[in-house]
C-alpha cells in the first residue's frame, strides 16, 4: 500500500512538472522520427496522454474512464507552431511552444519553460523542423504567422539594389570594349584573267 501511494506521489510529480515545464528533443535527422512521449491531459485517466509525432501525422493515445482512446491526424492539419504564455491570465513569465489546431484538445505542448531566453531558438528550430509556420497569438485567441507567408514559405524583405561605388563608378563598362568582327564597307573586288607574278630564286 506504501509503495503504491509512493508511486502515485511519485505519478503525480511528473504530471505536475510536465504541466509546467517540456523539453523534447528534436530528433537530428529523419531516422528519429516519429517523436513518442508523454503529455499532460487532464481529461485522461492519470491525466496522461500518448503521443506520437511524425513528419506526416500526428498519432494522440489516451484512456478515458479504462476506454483506450486514439486520434490521428495528419501534420498538414496543424496550423503551426505558436507561443503561448503558460499562465495567460496571471504575472508569470512562463511561456511553451505550442503544435497548434484548430481543435484545441489535439494540440501539443512540445516545449516550455518559466523563461523566455530559449524560446526563440526552439520556436525557428520545431518550424524548421515539421515544416510548419511560426504562429503568434493574439490576445484575443487568435493566431497569426510570425512573417509574411507564400504557402508554407517565409517571405523575407525585399532588399534594394546597392549603388555602385568606388573609383570605377564612372567608367565605361567593358561589354562596349569588346570588338566585333571586321566587316569590308563596300564589294568586295575579284580579279580574273591576270597574269601572275612570282619572284623566282
Amino acid at each position: 500500500m506504501r509503495q503504491q501511494m509512493m508511486e502515485a506521489d511519485k505519478r503525480t510529480a511528473w504530471t505536475s512538472a510536465a504541466r509546467d515545464y517540456v523539453a523534447l528533443q528534436r530528433p537530428a535527422g529523419p531516422e528519429g522520427w516519429p517523436l513518442r512521449f508523454e503529455s499532460h491531459d487532464p481529461g485522461a485517466d492519470d491525466r496522461v496522454r500518448h503521443v506520437e509525432l511524425g513528419l506526416g501525422d500526428v498519432v494522440l493515445r489516451r484512456r478515458v474512464a479504462g476506454v483506450p482512446m486514439k486520434a490521428a491526424r495528419p501534420l498538414a492539419s496543424y496550423q503551426g507552431l505558436a507561443v503561448e504564455l503558460l499562465d495567460p491570465d496571471g504575472d508569470g513569465e512562463g511561456v511553451a511552444i505550442v503544435l497548434a489546431h484548430q481543435d484545441p484538445a489535439l494540440a501539443v505542448t512540445l516545449y516550455s519553460a518559466p523563461h523566455i531566453d530559449d524560446v526563440v531558438a526552439e520556436w525557428r528550430g520545431w518550424s524548421e523542423a515539421l515544416g510548419l509556420p511560426m504562429l503568434v497569438s493574439e490576445a484575443d485567441g487568435s493566431r497569426r504567422p510570425a512573417y509574411a507567408m507564400i504557402g508554407r514559405l517565409p517571405v523575407g524583405e525585399v532588399r534594394a539594389r546597392r549603388a555602385r561605388r568606388g573609383a570605377l563608378k564612372h567608367r565605361r563598362p567593358s561589354v562596349y570594349r569588346r570588338r566585333g568582327v571586321g566587316r569590308p564597307s563596300g564589294e568586295l573586288a575579284v580579279h580574273r584573267g591576270e597574269r601572275e607574278m612570282i619572284a623566282r630564286d
